[in-house]
């Protein structure tokens, strides 16, 4: 997770939370904006994963990580946050309570040979009916992103818990947060790596 976000959301260390699988979708997707909770959209790769990586006493690396990674996509997570970003925002417990704002995930197409290729440094646009609106990079806001992956990976591994084959990540906002108004469709380009597109209807 970006510094500046842990920033807002005035925490000190990466958090987590659930999706569960029926809201991750394939590009393009749309969700009705009426019915989200302060609906937050953010670019972030999107991991699956092909092998477990269960709960152990020796710490994950990022290459056992990565061979653990069946695919890596562009993707959206379209984030919901139940509090009100305010002077009250709640603690850490009460955000990771919240599911530290999950919602859903909208993935695009594999990226083809993605280990042999520069993701972390690939600009990425996040464009609002056709209006560029972010833009940033993994390099710039998260490293890799199997680093986070790794992160993750091992804290679950320290809580007993463990990730499973099959299990898609979202591995962090690249973009930062904006408040997206009902009608919008949001497009993140990837480049050379692909796209994805969701739609607040």
């Amino acid at each position: 997770m970006k510094s500046g976000l842990q920033r807002q959301l005035r925490i000190s260390a990466p958090i987590y939370g659930r999706v569960f699988a029926p809201l991750i979708k394939s590009s393009p997707a749309s969700v009705e904006h009426a019915r989200q909770c302060s609906p937050i959209p953010e670019v972030e790769f999107q991991a699956r994963l092909g092998a477990d990586l269960p709960p152990r006493a020796k710490p994950y690396t990022v290459d056992e990580v990565g061979d653990a990674v069946v695919s890596l996509h562009p993707g959206i997570e379209l984030a919901e946050c139940r509090f009100i970003h305010d002077a009250a925002f709640p603690p850490m417990p009460a955000i990771m309570a919240d599911g530290s704002g999950s919602g859903t995930i909208v993935l695009g197409e594999p990226i083809v040979d993605w280990r042999s290729r520069d993701v972390a440094t690939q600009d990425v646009v996040l464009n609002c009916n056709g209006i560029e609106r972010r833009r940033g990079s993994a390099a710039e806001a998260i490293d890799h992103p199997l680093v986070p992956l790794a992160w993750l990976a091992n804290e679950l591994s320290r809580t007993g818990i463990g990730l499973k084959a099959g299990q898609t990540i979202s591995t962090g906002t690249l973009t930062g947060m904006l408040r997206p108004k009902a009608g919008e469709t949001y497009v993140a380009d990837f480049g050379p790596l692909g796209s994805v597109s969701a739609t607040y209807s």
